[in-house]
Formats: C-alpha cells, sequence, structure tokens
C-alpha cells in the first residue's frame, strides 16, 4: 500500500494526532507509518521480497518481541522498517530488516484524540486515545476502537480493540511502561482463495460480489501484554522488556477454489474448517549498555540476553468438498455439520546471548560490530498420524556493519549480517496445513551511499543481496525446503522538503529473486519464486499552502508494480499495475478544540489487477473508494 491509502482489511489504525503526518515525517523511503498512513517502499509484511515479521524481526520500542498476529491497533501510534542505512547502529540487526513499533503508551504529548472514520466502502471506525497525567511522573493511556469494516472482497467483519497502560518516569531518561491490549474480530466472512489451473489468470470479477459461503464466518482474539523499562544510571543503562502474546481461533475457514477453468469455474472447491486453535509466545530482551569516550570518538558496548518460548495448538481441519463451483456467482451452500479431527501441537523455545560495540566518530565514521549465540528447539506433534519430530540448533551467528562520511554532503554505508530466521507457517492448501518449519540460516550484504542535497532533503542508493532456504510447495503439496533463494537488489530513496509546505517521498526498488536446487535443475519449477516482482516504484508528495502556514494541505501518491510471478513453472504472471491517490486536509479550531478533516479518493483510476500470494492463491486489487476522517485533539 501507499502512504495515506487508509486502512486495508483488518489493518491497524495507530494512535494519531490532528498534526501527524508520515509524509511530511518521513526520513527516508524505505517504510514507516503513523496513526492510519504509512509510506515507503517497504511494509511490515515485505522488506526486500521478504517478510519480517514471518522471520521473528519485530521489536517493541528497540526490544526483541515475538508476535502472533499483527499487532492492536491503539496499542501502538506507529512503526519503522530498519534496513540499509536506516539500519546503521541499530543493535543487532537482521538480514530479513527489522520492524520496531512505538507504544502509544510511552509518549511524552498529553492526548485526547476522538476519531471518527468513513472507510472503504463505508466501513466505520470510531476510536478514542487518551494519554494524560496522573501525577509528576505518572501518565495513563487509554484507548479502543468500534469496527465495521466492509471488505474490498465483498462481506464484512466486526471487531473492537480496548488497550491501556501507565508509564512512571521516576527521573530523568528512566521510564517503564506496562500494557495490555484486547483485539477481537468476528462475523469475519471467507472470500475464495483462487487458484488457477493451468497458466492463464482468473475472470474479471465483479468487485465487492460477495461469493463466499456465508457460514464460513472467522472469529479470532488477540491479547498482548508487556513491560518495557529503562533505567540509566551513569554511564550505563539497564533496558529490559517482557512480552506475552496469545490469539485463540474460535473459528477459521478457508476457501480454497483449486485448479479454477479460464471460464471461472472449479470442479474441486473445498472449504477448510478450524477451530480450537491456539498460539501463544512469551518473549522479550535484557540489554545493559555502558557508552564511554569522548564527543570526538564515543564508544558503545552491549550485553543482550533475548528469549522466547512459543506454544501452538492447530490442525484438527474438516475438509468440506463442495465439489463443482463457480466464481460468476454466489454460489451457496447447506451450513454441513462441523466434526473436527485432534489437534497438534508446536513447542518451541529460543535463547540468546550477545555482545554488541559501536564505536563512532563525530562527523567521520560509524562502526558497528555484534556476534550472538543461540540454543533453538522445536517439537512438533502431529496427533493423527503418531508423529512426534524435534530440531534442535546452536547458532552463532553475527554483523559488522558501518559508515563513513567522506565530505559533510556524502557517506557511504555497507555491511555484512548473518542470522537466524523463523519461517512462515505452512499455507492453507499444503498437505501439512499449518505446520512451521525449524529456523533457518540467513545471511545479508548490502553496500550504499547517502548524499544530502540540502540540510532538509536527502537521497540514499543502496544495493544489496539476501540469501536464505527457500520453502514452498513441492510436487505432492508439501511445504518444505526446496532450495536456496538469492534476493539481489538496487533501492533508492528521495525524502525531505523541498521548499517550505512541500514535501516528498520518492523510492524504487529493483529487484532480482532466484531459486536454486534440485526442483530448478530438474525444470519441475521455475527459478523466480511465485509471488515475486521485479520492480516497485512510489511517489508521494504533500503540499501545505501559504508555505506550510495554512490550514489546507493537499496530497498526491503514486505506485507502480511490474508483472508480479503467478506460478511456480514462472509461465503465468500478473501483470503490471499503476495506481493513483488524491487527498486534502483542512485543519481548523472549534472554541479551544484542535480538529482536522482528512478526504481522499484511492485508486483514483479504478485500476483492475492481481494480486498473488506466495502460495500462489490469486485475489482481485482494491477498486476506488473514498475515505473520510474527522480527527479531533481536545
Amino acid at each position: 500500500m501507499i502512504a495515506a491509502a487508509g486502512l486495508a482489511d483488518g489493518e491497524a489504525a495507530f494512535a494519531q494526532r490532528v498534526d501527524d503526518n508520515a509524509i511530511a515525517n518521513a526520513s527516508d523511503a524505505f517504510g514507516q507509518a503513523i496513526g492510519n498512513e504509512k509510506v515507503g517502499l517497504y511494509t511490515v509484511d515485505d522488506v526486500r521480497g521478504f517478510n519480517p515479521v514471518d522471520a521473528g524481526n519485530t521489536r517493541i520500542e528497540d526490544l526483541y518481541f515475538a508476535p502472533v498476529d499483527r499487532l492492536p491497533n491503539r496499542l501502538i501510534r506507529g512503526s519503522k522498517v530498519h534496513v540499509g542505512i536506516s539500519a546503521q547502529g541499530y543493535p543487532f540487526p537482521a538480514p530479513t530488516g527489522i520492524v520496531d513499533y512505538d507504544l502509544s503508551a510511552s509518549s511524552d504529548a498529553d492526548q485526547l484524540t476522538i476519531s471518527a472514520e468513513r472507510g472503504q466502502f463505508g466501513s466505520q471506525v470510531l476510536s478514542v486515545d487518551a494519554l494524560q497525567p496522573l501525577d509528576d511522573h505518572l501518565k495513563a493511556y487509554l484507548g479502543g476502537t468500534l469496527r465495521r469494516q466492509k471488505r474490498h472482497e465483498g462481506g464484512d467483519f466486526k471487531g473492537y480493540v480496548v488497550t491501556g497502560g501507565l508509564t512512571w518516569r521516576p527521573y530523568a531518561g528512566a521510564s517503564a511502561t506496562v500494557f495490555y491490549s484486547r483485539n477481537r474480530a468476528y462475523d469475519d466472512e471467507t472470500a475464495p482463495s483462487i487458484f488457477p489451473g493451468g497458466d492463464y489468470l482468473p475472470p474479471k470479477i465483479t468487485r465487492r460480489a460477495m461469493i463466499g459461503q456465508t457460514w464460513s464466518k472467522r472469529d479470532n482474539l488477540q491479547e498482548l501484554a508487556g513491560i518495557v523499562a529503562r533505567l540509566p544510571f551513569g554511564s550505563w543503562q539497564l533496558e529490559a522488556g517482557l512480552f506475552h502474546a496469545e490469539r485463540r481461533i474460535d473459528a477459521n475457514f478457508t476457501d480454497l477454489f483449486a485448479n479454477m477453468r479460464p471460464d471461472g469455474t472449479t470442479a474441486n472447491r473445498t472449504i477448510l474448517a478450524d477451530a480450537n486453535n491456539l498460539d501463544r509466545t512469551l518473549s522479550g530482551e535484557a540489554r545493559l549498555t555502558r557508552t564511554f569516550g569522548t564527543s570526538a570518538l564515543a564508544h558503545r558496548l552491549i550485553v543482550s540476553f533475548r528469549g522466547k518460548s512459543g506454544k501452538r495448538r492447530f490442525g484438527g481441519v474438516q475438509s468440506i468438498a463442495l465439489g463443482e463451483s463457480s466464481l460468476n456467482f454466489a454460489d451457496e451452500r447447506p451450513r454441513p455439520t462441523f466434526a473436527f479431527g485432534p489437534d497438534d501441537t508446536d513447542k518451541s523455545g529460543q535463547a540468546t546471548l550477545g555482545l554488541g560495540y559501536t564505536m563512532t566518530a563525530a562527523g567521520r565514521f560509524l562502526l558497528d560490530l555484534g556476534i550472538s549465540s543461540s540454543r533453538y528447539r522445536k517439537t512438533i506433534t502431529f496427533t493423527s498420524a503418531g508423529l512426534v519430530t524435534s530440531v534442535r540448533d546452536r547458532p552463532v551467528t553475527g554483523s559488522v556493519t558501518g559508515s563513513v562520511n567522506l565530505s559533510r554532503a556524502l557517506s557511504l554505508y555497507g555491511g555484512h549480517v548473518r542470522g537466524f530466521e523463523e519461517v512462515a507457517v505452512a499455507p492453507a492448501n499444503a498437505a501439512n496445513r499449518g505446520a512451521v518449519p525449524p529456523a533457518i540460516h540467513t545471511q545479508q550484504t548490502d553496500l550504499g551511499l547517502r548524499y544530502t542535497i540540502t540540510p532538509a532533503l536527502s537521497l540514499v542508493m543502496g544495493v544489496f543481496q539476501i540469501r536464505k532456504p527457500y520453502y514452498n510447495l513441492d510436487d505432492q503439496a508439501n511445504y518444505r525446503e526446496l532450495g536456496t533463494s538469492s534476493n539481489r537488489g538496487l533501492e533508492a530513496s528521495l525524502t525531505g522538503t523541498l521548499r517550505p509546505g512541500l514535501s516528498l517521498v520518492l523510492g524504487n526498488v529493483l529487484l532480482d529473486s532466484r531459486i536454486s536446487g534440485e526442483l530448478v535443475d530438474s525444470g519441475r519449477i521455475g527459478p523466480r519464486p511465485i509471488g515475486s516482482i521485479r520492480r516497485r516504484s512510489i511517489a508521494n508528495i504533500d503540499w501545505r499552502l501559504g508555505g506550510g502556514k495554512s490550514p489546507l494541505s493537499l496530497d498526491f501518491a503514486a505506485e507502480s508494480l511490474s508483472a508480479r510471478v503467478g506460478n511456480a513453472s514462472n509461465r503465468l504472471s500478473a501483470p503490471a499495475r499503476k495506481t493513483f491517490d488524491l487527498g486534502a486536509r483542512y485543519r481548523f479550531n472549534v472554541a479551544a478544540v484542535r480538529a482536522l478533516l482528512r478526504v481522499q479518493v484511492a485508486n483514483v483510476l479504478d485500476d483492475y489487477g492481481w494480486q498473488v500470494a506466495t502460495n500462489g492463491a490469486f485475489q482481485y486489487s482494491v477498486g476506488r473508494r473514498f475515505l473520510a476522517e474527522l480527527r479531533v485533539d481536545i
């Protein structure tokens, strides 16, 4: 998604104030979010062709955290992708990039914001954020959202979020934040996942027509609680975070429209019904940092302990064969009687000890070194098959990154990182659906430059290469390691202010994704991963009239995507796409109350295209939609 494009289905809306603006506040074009606005080449789900959340590369306020789902809205006020130059000096970087979230409860500014949104296709969202002092050292945060979301593929769902937190600041630089969030989505109607049976695209389906089964409604609940503390004492600082995340899925459905014919029909439509699923993690990090030296040559030494304990309950899936069916009309079937099988379990644990060292010469160079040693275990029990699989590993990973200033305007950066990352869960169309492979060894090398054109405008260009094992479906639909994937790319970012009130974010990434291994060598699959693209370009402009002082501002966003690989043989591609968004903001006061009216038309030209998931499922793109929001700071 591009900047200011509003919310996708089920996507988090972060705590946001009247003056927040993702384009005007962007430091680069590599990905960040403020409130319900996103800007940049990358998102929390896609960085340089990989998913950093699936890989376990997530942080809450710089501290290691293992999520079970997207973070609930209101709990978080924003996020940033750390990759390339933005990962310089970041403790213990990762090859797939790192997504770092900021807590609403730990913000410095007092806040009482009420927001009413008219979302896509008439969706309705009401949100409240309140951050108020209780005394000189203690602040309380309360937030909530009520949502009725209309999905772009038809159907809708209901949801709510309640969240709260306390932040205690006993002395300068010290803080401790505790928080809790509860997020439920229910009556969530399931749309078909379309799998063409040959090298052809699905027919053009009427947008917003609900062609799923009315009884296939998902219901899930997510809870997240934790504490983050920072305690400086002299040249030392202790930082610690402990997080408990849990997701319970009481009802889950996947509508598989497999082997679709060119006319949009299939002989074997199948509903996979599932229930009683659980995903729970306890994770966190304790970090001791010492800084010493002078302003001319500063040193930082870090000792870190990161840990995770995870438990999953999955499986017991009931397969409901619907037989002959069509995408061209609502093919409603009677509600079946559900009879689920026995559940499978997955238990994992990881403990990592890390040492880091950073040397910084002000205005001259930065050198960052890190090394980590981990103990990892995973045990999966497939109850119905009477099979128990177990794996253990003791990887040693590390990083060497740095930058050097060649002049006041020009600096070079680069580095090499070896990591140990999780793998995504086996998809719904896999024979071993829900299984999670063991963690994998990964590596990344990047090199680039930053040029400061003016004090308010900067250019970043870099090249990178990431290598990791490649997991997907084999000929028998088993999700397993098929070879090695290598993503090489060239990325560029131009961000800043051209003149007072005129901000821009321009980005481009050229990506060469390739697979190597036995199945490629034998010609059974093509050399490029399903869902991969060769290019993504974005352009975002925010123009606040009156030299940045007018209450009115206009914004424009454009995104251009190259063709996307559509199947394992690489003989099918989803065509290239271009989308454009137009929006405006008007700021005004009512007595002492500050307010913002924001309107937008997304996908102005109503471009119709196809998105392709990594498992080969097709879904049509979101059509033209009108969005409006009234936000009030009291």
